[in-house]
């Protein structure tokens, strides 16, 4: 089982990188921004539902979930060379719930709060990561890898690098400001009550 491991790991190490130039990375920029949003309205209407009242989700004050769109890409980046559905589901699904598990720590440690709460759902790990979501995760790394992100990249590879560029910059510095800002607000007390998904 280690061979296995160890294997899937140098081969990991050896596959080729998706484009990283300018152009390449503005896309990527952009499809991070696609799915942040994305992510936040299923956030806004998963809970909303579940809650039985409007929620406004995620820890920013525009309407995106950075999570989403970060571990979205990093998923693209380093597995979407991965042939296998099954390699990319396994795999993503671990990637995913590591960047969900290092990021409600370093939240709940910065602000003493927590965006998000599995406590009650099957086998879940300090409330912060469960196998429910983890499975979930590795169904949309699925997803991203075979059908969002390369639709998303033809998307945008249609609009011209600088177009591409000016957008993404654009992206990157409302994302700057708003974690800037949300971060002040968080320090100023004007924070969120803790969420708690329940099943």
């Amino acid at each position: 089982m280690l061979g296995r491991i160890m294997t899937f790991i140098a081969a990991l190490a050896t596959m080729p990188l998706p484009d990283l130039t300018p152009w390449g990375l503005s896309i990527l920029m952009l499809s991070m921004t696609t799915i942040s949003v994305g992510g936040w309205v299923w956030e806004t209407v998963y809970c909303s539902l579940v809650e039985r009242r409007p929620v406004r989700r995620g820890f920013l004050f525009g309407p995106a979930c950075p999570i989403y769109g970060t571990g979205a890409m990093a998923v693209y980046v380093l597995l979407g060379q991965l042939k296998s559905p099954l390699a990319v589901f396994v795999a993503g699904a671990v990637l995913a719930t590591a960047i969900e598990y290092a990021t409600g720590r370093v939240l709940e440690e910065r602000f003493g709060k927590r965006w998000w709460d599995y406590t009650g759902w099957p086998l879940n790990y300090r409330g912060l990561v469960c196998p429910i979501a983890s499975a979930v995760f590795g169904v949309f790394s699925v997803l991203v890898v075979f059908v969002i992100e390369p639709q998303l990249i033809a998307f945008f590879s249609s609009w011209g690098e600088t177009a591409c560029e000016a957008a993404a910059t654009a992206c990157a510095l409302t994302f700057f400001a708003d974690t800037a800002l949300s971060v002040m607000a968080q320090d100023a007390g004007a924070g969120r009550r803790r969420i708690t998904l329940r099943r």
